[in-house]
């Protein structure tokens, strides 16, 4: 066919015209704006590959630069053209494509827990995981693949249309002009010495520098529906910020996705354990989880100790000094709390007798037509067996028997009122049998606690992480091991520490019930209970504190099963799976991820399937969220919660438990 020449003057040769968009971009280190788009008209073969398609707009354009950071975006198909080797045939690229020579590393702003503004560079084209991973790395954050991206609240968007064609605020740190050293993967253990002077001692500063500011007030509602649509702003971590209309320098939040924390460590994860705890404080203020008041009380007055000792120039978590060497038995709680190594048993821990808890309870099981309530009852719990009957017991009388394995452990304390009980969901033939104990004291409630969580792991109380298990429960009550408050040590001279204001400490619920004159008291009674800490250890104990919560890590999902004609919610948490009522919140069943045997995902109808043990299968429609939610948290949370301390994470299992699969 050469030579031959259409009517109009056109070669005959298999070539097409492709119009292809050149944005040159802000270089690094360029001085002034970027130059205006331009688009050119190619004419290519569809055997040319898209390595020599790049080559060709470089050739054409004639401008002398580095080009090695552009790529090729596929507008109609939103997908970019990464692989050189492939050709035009086979990706499908024909006359009617519209190609965009851009560059795939583009300035991003990241706002952080404590309200801080991050701009960087982050990469547009790779798979989030790889941009997050990138901010990481920058920052000196370890465990990167805990984190991820989510877009701010419609509240907050809306409030910024309001205020007409006011630009957004300036980012507090432009780091936009530093790049990330190549080849090695995973996050740096330091920062890197680029870093603008006093960035980073203001982002692990209290409050990240900033002042207090009051939490808002949630909308009215449900609540439980209200935590359902927090998890409809994550980004998905299997494709890249352009493929989900991410914009150049638009704001995005950084937050810890996953709340598996592993290897916390305030010598080297200073900046972590900051931003840590700025998100379960928000968290807590905003009503993400809920808790009691005696421990909205703990919180506030925590909170107060850190900003107080933190603002006077002593900045937790950012390693060095003589805290870190008494941190020994915090960090030996916490350790315990996330699955570290346990303490040597002692040798009455040794002994070849199965140890048991026997002592007198205050039982209640709440029955429908039913007006007893608590009863003194001899409860025995051995193993992971409860059992109970009449007080005092009687010589061969049976007991009654619960099996705890798998069992969920819910505090309801007050220690101000001297009221300690636990209630415990255990998993029954017809759903969830709700049972609650009381104890008499602080010392009773901590050991059964203990015992009692012990069991629901299939662990006795030969375990070597009782006895710290129960002293980390005293230490989440503000309690000294030895059952009374202690008081922290005042130095003569000191200057007088203002008032904590109950407005920015506390969330708006627990405002309405009491006034504030009423509340200042009662923090700084907690706070003496709790005893003089430094801001590491009382940010740490805030962190225990938060993750004894029961609804701790739980992500919810307003779901739809199949057969069912009512909404309900799924909550998924660091170890389990709950299904509730929305109207209520109570729990109707739940599942460790053992009892899970697989899941499937239908991309199609956007189904998902939970095969469980038992031959029990769910199947269900996610209705708050993109399914790819769900599918994200559940294999992240497979994947990241049975790792130990030292123990590399694979990665490629994980991107292939939390990706997802786009419909052909």
């Amino acid at each position: 066919m050469a030579g031959l020449k259409t009517a109009s003057g056109e070669a005959i040769d298999g070539s097409f015209e492709l119009q292809v968009e050149v944005e040159e971009g802000d270089a690094v280190g360029q001085a002034g704006p970027p130059a205006a788009p331009r688009t050119l008209a190619l004419r290519v073969t569809g055997d040319l590959h898209v390595g020599g398609l790049m080559l060709l707009i470089v050739e054409t354009i004639g401008v002398q630069r580095d080009w090695s950071d552009h790529a090729l975006w596929w507008a109609q198909r939103r997908q970019w053209l990464l692989r050189p080797g492939r050709t035009l045939d086979a990706l499908g690229v024909g006359g009617d494509a519209r190609l965009r020579f851009a560059p795939q590393h583009r300035p991003l702003r990241l706002r952080l827990p404590n309200r801080r503004r991050l701009r960087l560079r982050l990469s547009f084209a790779q798979p989030l995981a790889h941009g997050v991973a990138q901010a990481c790395r920058l920052l000196g954050i370890r465990h990167p693949e805990e984190l991820s991206l989510l877009r701010p609240p419609e509240e907050e968007e809306g409030e910024e249309g309001r205020k007409g064609s006011a630009a957004p605020p300036p980012p507090d740190f432009d780091l936009s002009h530093l790049l990330l050293p190549p080849g090695e993967e995973g996050p740096w253990p330091e920062p890197l010495p680029q870093l603008p002077p006093g960035c980073y001692r203001m982002l692990v500063a209290p409050r990240g520098g900033l002042g207090p500011v009051a939490p808002p007030r949630p909308p009215r509602g449900n609540p439980l529906l209200r935590r359902t649509r927090l998890h409809a702003r994550w980004l998905d971590s299997s494709r890249s910020l352009l493929e989900q209309d991410v914009a150049d320098d638009e704001e995005l939040l950084l937050r810890f996705k996953y709340h598996c924390f592993l290897d916390l460590d305030p010598q080297r994860d200073g900046l972590r354990l900051a931003l840590l705890y700025e998100q379960a404080r928000w968290a807590l203020l905003t009503e993400e989880v809920d808790c009691t008041e005696e421990e909205m009380m703990l919180f506030a007055a925590l909170q107060y100790h850190i900003d107080e000792v933190g603002g006077s120039g002593e900045l937790g978590g950012a390693g060095g000094g003589d805290d870190l060497d008494d941190l020994d038995t915090a960090l030996s709680n916490l350790e315990v709390k996330l699955g570290g190594e346990a303490e040597p048993p002692s040798p009455l821990e040794e002994l070849t007798t199965v140890p048991e808890l026997a002592e007198e309870l205050e039982i209640y099981r709440p029955r429908k037509l039913t007006l007893r309530g608590f009863r003194p009852t001899w409860a025995v719990l051995k193993e992971t067996s409860l059992s109970y009957g009449r007080s005092p017991p009687a010589p061969g009388e049976p007991l009654q028997q619960l099996n705890l394995r798998g069992c969920e452990v819910t505090p309801d304390v007050d220690v101000g009122a001297q009221k300690f009980c636990i209630k415990l969901l255990v998993a029954a033939p017809e759903g969830m049998s709700e049972i609650q104990l009381r104890c008499r004291d602080a010392a009773q409630y901590a050991r059964w606690v203990a015992g009692c969580r012990l069991a629901s792991r299939g662990r006795s109380l030969a375990d070597a992480s009782f006895g710290a298990e129960a002293r980390g429960v005293l230490g989440v009550l503000g309690l000294q091991p030895g059952g009374g408050p202690s008081l922290p040590p005042t130095a003569p001279g000191d200057p007088p520490r203002p008032a904590p204001d109950p407005r920015v400490l506390l969330a708006p619920r627990f405002q309405r019930k009491v006034k504030a004159k009423q509340l200042v008291p009662r923090i700084l009674e907690v706070l003496h209970r709790v005893g003089a800490l430094s801001p590491v250890q009382a940010r740490l104990r805030f962190l225990e504190a938060w993750r004894a919560l029961p609804g701790f890590g739980l992500a919810y999902f307003l779901v739809r099963f199949k057969g069912s004609r009512r909404d309900e919610v799924l909550g998924v948490g660091p170890s389990r799976l709950l299904r509730m009522d929305p109207g209520t919140g109570s729990v109707t069943r739940a599942w460790r991820y053992s009892a899970l045997r697989q899941w499937n995902v239908n991309w199609d109808t956007q189904q998902v399937t939970l095969e469980l043990e038992g031959e029990v299968t769910l199947a269900l429609w996610v209705l708050s969220a993109p399914c790819q939610a769900l599918h994200e948290f559940l294999g992240g949370y497979l994947c990241l919660g049975g790792r130990q301390p030292g123990q590399p994470l694979d990665l490629r299992l994980f991107h292939k438990l939390t990706g997802g699969q786009e419909p052909l």
